[in-house]
């Protein structure tokens, strides 16, 4: 019986060589993706743009990470401790952490990280205000102290998107936050082809056969990073029709942003899948130019919102039957801990004579207004169409100045007039959870253009927003969540649009989808 198992079992290549025959490679598994735009620029920092957050994704670690439960785990760090006063942190980083050049992750390179990161980001910015100070114990642990006990740290740190705390090598991260790294090397799963970038066509990742994941079992974007597959191309196509005939025809694997017309036609095949990931959502908005007139003026900025019909523009954003949309007039995360649309009962109903009269009275001439939206955005293209023919219905003089996402966004640091190439208003969506903390909420950034062209100032809920971070009590600091509701609501930093969830379509032969806010590599099958 012995003698009968060791030849019946023997291993493959053992069996090849014993009769004289070859065992073919096993084939290499490589999955295709069309993201919904293409990263102009490969450094998260520097634009924050989703598609750009799931680039670094691909590429990057972070230090900590959201669980499904919106709670800060360890991702990159292995043990950390608290000081009794609540104001240091000692942290290390697991074993075996290495970027993608062979080099070791070390304490300075994630000093070096954060400090970049806290020039640029919200709360990050507000933690430097807090004396946020690092230092290195030895090559793989560090502290990080701030003047107060602050919850902010690790939310910060583990903050998913708009701006995400990425860990670069030291050589990169001491680069100005402003200007793009040009070496795209992290220590996250997957690694960067340089040489098989095509911008405007392709970009490659393959696996980091070096990547250490973590034990636990993956949660939202926390936990263990299990690589199975060996390799992912992003093949760039900003025509929705030809990106939908690229999956029917199985010469792509996920469509991350389909026209919702088209979901469907692609269900209707069989062997295609269309759902949203995770059930978070996302929520779409309109963002001002607070100092280009007419919306320096609150009554054009109220009269707009009163031409705004959540319903017509969610059921273009995301299907008519209201599977995927609900209307909502909170300016934090609907579906959140913060939630509330007080102060917005006058906003709920369209008025299309009110709004006329409040935008005779805030005297706008007529003068056209610089609408400028992307047209390779199925999502934000289909609210501008909506929108432009809303405001047109209450007076407005629209000029809808369509671009690619990525020029859009550039624009938006325009300072000049319409006609000097600057900008009136644009649409725009973020996920949910970004909006939930008064902190990462850019809404309640109302310092007037702190890090923002053509951002609104007011001084109040400045000071609300300083105030929750140091709370003493659940209670007071929800009481500010409201104040700074209701002084939205009388301000309008912004036009809500509704909460919504975008579908992706993806091969019956794609698994291991999390339920996370954008596609990610890890754990997928196929």
């Amino acid at each position: 019986m012995k003698h009968f198992l060791r030849s019946t079992f023997l291993a493959p290549a053992i069996a090849a060589a014993m009769i004289g025959t070859a065992i073919p490679a096993l084939a290499e598994t490589v999955v295709r993706y069309t993201p919904s735009a293409e990263p102009k620029t490969l450094d998260p920092l520097v634009n924050w743009l989703l598609i750009t957050h799931q680039h670094g994704y691909m590429v990057y670690d972070t230090l900590f990470s959201l669980d499904e439960e919106m709670k800060p785990q360890p991702q990159m760090v292995g043990d950390y401790s608290v000081s009794a006063d609540g104001k240091t942190y000692t942290m290390s980083l697991r074993p075996g952490l290495k970027f993608h050049d062979g080099s070791p992750v070390t304490s300075n390179d994630v000093i070096a990280s954060v400090n970049r990161w806290a020039s640029r980001d919200t709360i990050g910015k507000r933690l430097d205000d807090m004396g946020m100070t690092l230092a290195a114990v030895d090559d793989t642990t560090f502290t990080v102290s701030t003047d107060i006990p602050t919850e902010l740290l690790l939310q910060g740190f583990a903050k998913p998107t708009a701006a995400a705390l990425f860990i670069m090598r030291e050589k990169e991260a001491m680069n100005d936050a402003t200007t793009p790294v040009t070496e795209i090397i992290g220590s996250g799963p997957f690694k960067f082809v340089k040489d098989e970038y095509k911008p405007g066509a392709k970009m490659v990742y393959v696996k980091n056969e070096d990547y250490v994941p973590r034990a636990e079992a993956p949660s939202f974007l926390s936990g263990g990073k299990v690589v199975k597959i060996d390799k992912v191309e992003w093949l760039i196509m900003p025509d929705a029709t030809t990106a939908v005939s690229a999956l029917q025809l199985g010469e792509t694997d996920i469509y991350e942003a389909p026209p919702m017309d088209l979901l469907p036609v692609l269900e209707a095949q069989g062997n295609i899948v269309a759902r949203p990931l995770g059930t978070l959502g996302q929520m779409a908005f309109v963002r001002f130019n607070f100092t280009q007139p007419p919306f320096d003026k609150v009554e054009a900025r109220k009269a707009a919102a009163l031409l705004v019909d959540q319903k017509a523009i969610m059921s273009v954003v995301a299907g008519t039957d209201g599977t995927y949309w609900k209307e909502c007039f909170s300016f934090f995360a609907c579906g959140g801990g913060n939630e509330t649309e007080a102060g917005m009962d006058w906003a709920r109903e369209r008025n299309v004579a009110e709004a006329k009269r409040l935008l005779a009275e805030s005297g706008y001439d007529g003068t056209p207004i610089a609408l400028i939206a992307p047209s390779d955005n199925e999502v934000l293209k289909g609210v501008t169409t909506v929108l432009e023919a809303e405001l047109k219905e209450g007076g407005f003089n629209v000029d809808v100045q369509w671009s690619d996402f990525a020029s859009m966004m550039a624009r938006r640091q325009n300072r000049g007039t319409p006609a000097e190439g600057g900008w009136n208003m644009f649409p725009m969506w973020s996920f949910t959870f970004e909006l939930d903390n008064p902190i990462g909420n850019f809404y309640m950034n109302a310092a007037c253009e702190e890090g923002y062209v053509g951002w609104f100032c007011n001084p109040d809920i400045v000071n609300a927003r300083n105030g929750w971070a140091k709370a003493a009590t659940p209670e007071q600091a929800k009481a500010l969540v409201e104040e700074m509701q209701e002084l939205s609501a009388a301000s309008l930093p912004i036009i809500p649009l509704g909460k919504f969830s975008s579908p992706i379509a993806f091969s019956n032969e794609i698994s291991g989808f999390l339920d996370t806010p954008m596609p990610v590599f890890w754990n997928l099958e196929k």
